[in-house]
């Protein structure tokens, strides 16, 4: 296959491409296959053969319109729009008279799906339901054969006239969703045409095969859909779950690819599993596998099963959809991209070749659907039973989740309850229950107000909710020795993903797991939200206009009224006007300040405040109740309208990068400036505030690090995640005091002093006998002794921790406890579930404090009362006994001498270290982490530099940590940075 490159008259004569040996593959996908003339081939319509070179989404779309159009066997439906409006598409292919009735046909599989319907219905139903098949291709836009596979396989069920098709027609419901990215397989295919060439590239180390930053992986905002399913924040993924919801398939196929020098991969996948994952889905794989290894046999392909493919994560589209109840399949065939690529043995593997691998499995799986109709249809139906059953796994269970005043973040857990058909309930009635908290403390008697939300795992997505909301699943023992004994002999992980991604925890919603099953009296929570009150309550106030800041959304509506030229101010402390309580990080917008606002300010607030949702309370006092703050003190704080440039290109990560692309542009909707990081050396940084450098995949270069000082200087506020706040920490000179930890092990109890006197600044309880002593006294305590630490040798500090720097978690959320004297946590609680991973691990020195730290003190809960030995033994005097427990004594005080564990797992007296929330985190890692900073703020000269250790918007879902990176990026001008007085 070859793309010629058009030349003018006047250019010199072009070489004609070289042939290469096996350049041409020309097996046909179906040979002797008989068709419906009347039904358009993919030729007819592309111009070229289905899996000659890849189709664009304009191309697949036009062919799917013509296969479908005026066929009885087909129906196309459009099911939502990519984020640059592209259709996203599926096309039902069954037999006409299924056709004619799927309105009647997908009312049954939701009968069916629900098994608390009667068995005789639901098995009446099973007997005749055709199964359905969900084929879904090309998630990942760079990974391009399945897709025009999807249009061969969607032509051969279409337009097939022989037995083998017809009869597979009658017994199934073949859905085929043909291209789920359009915009970044588009993106890539662009990126491929920059770098064509008249003569063939077979080396997948060119350009054309290895694209260019930010390469087509992702959609629009660069965000990984395939990790998306279990969050729903983007449409391509919404729009999908709702379509495959409203069809309860039973089987699911997603076509991907990998490495070029690779073969192809399908299920079954290896250890760690989901504790969830449903036994009916992976009995099956085994069986689909047998089916597809024969049909490769056939043609002599390669292929394996498992290996590097793992379902821990449940946000992987095979993950989501077997914790459902469906089968599923992944396909990785290796990349070809275009042309060819050479193998080691030095044969090519076309693109054609690879796209007939991908019908070749399609068609594989489809025939052993249709001849397992029976037992998969009935199998998944029993299952589901056996989940929702009084003996079942999932019986008196509760998640039990606080109303909070945080609207947005209740909002968003809502729509996605919603969105993936989750079961919840509220009551309008108190309820007391035994179980535990985030940080996995265990309560008796907690009462649950009215109005918490219940979710049960008793119900038929019992096995997807449980997935998404349990707080601590845990990994077999044998996975675990496997995973440690790769990272010490290889220095590499086992794990594809993340450990750990608790919904309640990301969005920082206070959550309990209670052992109750669904009190009596809930009601079904609404599918639709009552009306929010919105716009401005009192718009004739004489003072000013306060938006809460308890919700998240506060922080946009300052933004935009701030685009708007409206003067805001922050409160960074709470108070109370006229008898209503407001939070810390209120945004209050005073008459005073707007005096030469042009228009009608409330109606301004108004046309702000009622889009998002918010209601701004107009206010006719300024003076706060008791100690709390008057409105023209120092705890009211002007703002300055944010500029912000986001840099990206390489060295940044594609994801870190679109990351801060979505929170800043999508999320809070404010306008801002993305940049080449180039233009940090030779650009006018001037017109810039705000600098966000996103997490790298590289190194950070040096040279761009110097430029940046003068600006911070001058007034800017620099906001610096993972690897870009890791470069800024190690930069010569230092940029600030904040340090990696592997640059301080020498100087370890410098460090120390600043987290204690951090503790020591927010719980000192000085003796007011000592205070007012007349004569000094005998002895000072020192918090914690850590004089009398372990002193190590810089050599053995630094073998240490490169030991410990091997444990790193892949993706673990620890608790940090927070600042609540710094602006930058408004809208946090007392800690914040962090979702960490990567190597950056900060800290700061004594005067220097961070803002939130890794870890949480938690008061030790007590022992066990001891029976005394001579109690247990029963055979001595009371004497004896006496004598016994003397000596137990003895070893309780020796006990009480020993030193504090060396690092950084110090802790106050009577306080212990509550660090892991969820996910996998090894012992050394978490002694590494132990009270090091999540997040730092530091003033430099006029300016500020702000570091996240780790990405604060990950996948749009950390609700809580991209709160903290909201405000440090609409509010750091005005709270954090010296501003010049506007004339």
């Amino acid at each position: 296959m070859i793309f010629v490159l058009a030349c003018s008259p006047q250019a010199s004569a072009q070489q004609p491409p070289v042939k290469l040996p096996g350049m041409t593959y020309d097996t046909p996908f179906f040979p002797s296959a008989n068709y419906n003339a009347s039904v358009p081939t993919p030729e007819q319509v592309l111009g070229f053969p289905a899996g000659q070179k890849p189709a664009t989404h304009a191309q697949i779309e036009a062919v799917l319109k013509a296969v479908s159009a005026r066929n009885p066997r087909c129906k196309l439906f459009e099911y939502g729009r990519t984020h640059e409006g592209r259709a996203l598409y599926y096309i039902v292919i069954s037999a006409p008279r299924n056709i004619e009735r799927l309105d009647a046909i997908k009312a049954d599989l939701a009968t069916m799906a629900d098994p608390r319907t009667s068995s005789a219905e639901a098995d009446r139903l099973a007997a005749s339901v055709p199964a359905v098949a969900w084929m879904a291709y090309v998630i990942h836009g760079d990974e391009m054969s399945s897709s025009d596979a999807a249009l061969a396989v969607a032509h051969h069920l279409a337009a097939g006239t022989d037995a083998a098709v017809t009869s597979m027609l009658d017994e199934l419901v073949v859905i085929i969703d043909p291209l789920m990215n359009p915009d970044g397989r588009d993106r890539w295919l662009n990126l491929m045409q920059t770098n064509r060439t008249v003569q063939p590239q077979v080396d997948d180390q060119s350009l054309l095969h290895t694209g260019a930053w930010p390469s087509g992986r992702m959609n629009h905002y660069l965000f990984d859909m395939n990790r998306d399913w279990i969050f729903a924040t983007q449409p391509e993924t919404r729009g999908r779950i709702r379509a495959i919801q409203e069809w309860h398939p039973h089987y699911l196929v997603e076509g991907h690819e990998m490495g070029s020098q690779d073969t192809f991969l399908f299920q079954p996948a290896r250890d760690p599993h989901n504790p969830n994952a449903d036994p009916h889905a992976a009995r099956w794989a085994e069986e689909f596998a047998k089916d597809q290894a024969a049909a490769f046999d056939r043609f002599g392909w390669r292929y394996y099963t498992g290996e590097w493919n793992e379902e821990w994560y449940p946000g992987y589209t095979g993950s989501w959809a077997g914790l459902r109840g469906i089968a599923n399949n992944l396909y990785e065939q290796a990349s070809i991209g275009s042309d060819a690529v050479r193998r080691p043995e030095g044969t090519l593997e076309t693109y054609r070749e690879a796209v007939h691998k991908q019908v070749v499995s399609s068609m594989a799986n489809l025939t052993t659907l249709q001849r397992n109709r029976s037992a998969i249809v009935k199998g998944a139906l029993e299952q589901r039973r056996k989940d929702v059953s009084a003996d079942g796994p999932y019986s008196d269970r509760c998640f039990a989740l606080s109303p909070t005043a945080n609207a947005e973040r209740w909002n968003r857990l809502v729509d996605l309850i919603k969105i993936q058909g989750i079961e919840a309930y509220t009551l309008d009635r108190e309820v007391t229950a035994d179980g535990k908290d985030r940080l996995g403390r265990e309560f008796k008697g907690r009462v649950f107000s009215k109005n918490t939300l219940f979710i049960p795992t008793r119900q038929p997505l019992a096995r997807l909710l449980t997935a998404m909301f349990e707080f601590d699943p845990r990994m077999s023992d044998t996975f675990l020795t496997d995973e440690r004994r790769e990272l010490l002999r290889f220095g590499q992980s086992k794990l594809y993903d993340i450990t750990a991604w608790n919904i309640p925890m990301l969005f920082d919603l206070d959550c309990a797991e209670l052992q109750i099953s669904l009190p009596d009296g809930a009601s079904r929570l609404p599918s639709q939200p009552g009306a929010a009150i919105a716009g401005v309550v009192n718009p004739t106030a004489s003072v000013a206009f306060v938006i809460d800041g308890a919700d998240d959304r506060s922080v946009a509506a300052a933004a935009r009224l701030m685009e708007h030229e409206v003067w805001c101010r922050v409160a960074t402390k709470p108070f109370k006007f006229g008898g209503k309580a407001f939070s810390r990080g209120s945004v209050v917008i005073t008459r005073k300040d707007n005096a030469a606002f042009k228009g009608d300010l409330p109606t301004a607030i108004d046309e702000v405040v009622k889009p998002l949702g918010l209601s701004s309370v107009g206010i006719g006092q300024g003076l706060g109740e008791g100690d709390l703050p008057d409105i023209g003190g120092q705890y009211f704080v002007l703002l300055h309208a944010p500029r912000i440039a986001v840099v990206g290109r390489e060295p940044f990560s594609p994801y870190g990068y679109g990351s801060a692309w979505y929170a800043i542009d999508h999320t809070l909707g404010v306008r801002a400036s993305y940049i080449d990081i180039n233009t940090l050396a030779g650009g006018d940084l001037r017109r810039y505030n705000v600098l966000v450098l996103p997490d790298t995949a590289g190194e950070f270069p040096k040279e761009k690090i110097e430029p940046l000082r003068a600006w911070v200087q001058s007034g800017g506020s620099l906001i610096a995640i993972g690897g870009s706040a890791r470069a800024l920490a190690k930069a010569k000179d230092g940029f600030g005091a904040v340090r990696v930890v592997e640059d301080i092990l020498g100087k370890m109890d410098d460090y120390r002093q600043g987290i204690i006197r951090e503790w020591e600044g927010l719980n000192a309880a000085p003796s007011a006998a000592d205070v007012w002593a007349f004569t000094p006294p005998k002895e000072v305590v020192y918090p914690w002794r850590i004089d009398e630490g372990e002193k190590l040798s810089d050599d053995e500090a630094k073998r240490r921790d490169s030991w410990r720097s091997t444990f790193m978690p892949q993706g673990a959320v620890l608790a940090g406890r927070v600042d609540d004297r710094s602006w930058l946590t408004a809208g946090c609680g007392e800690y914040l579930p962090i979702l960490y991973s990567g190597g950056t691990i900060l800290h700061t020195p004594a005067g220097a404090p961070a803002v939130i730290r890794f870890g949480v003190f938690n008061p030790v809960p007590p022992e066990p009362a001891k029976i005394p030995a001579a109690e247990v033994r029963g055979d001595v005097t009371k004497s004896d006994a006496k004598k016994d427990d003397s000596k137990e004594e003895k070893k309780d005080d020796k006990k009480e001498d020993k030193k504090p564990a060396p690092g950084w797992q110090i802790a106050p007296t009577g306080q212990e270290l509550r660090l892991r929330m969820a996910g996998l985190l090894w012992p050394e890692a978490s002694e590494r982490l132990a009270n090091s900073a999540f997040v730092t703020r530091e003033q430099i000269g006029s300016g500020q530099v702000i570091l996240f250790a780790s990405e604060p918007n990950f996948r749009a879902a950390t609700l809580g940590m991209s709160r903290v990176f909201a405000n440090a990026a609409v509010y750091g001008p005005g709270l954090g940075a010296s501003q010049p007085i506007r004339p």
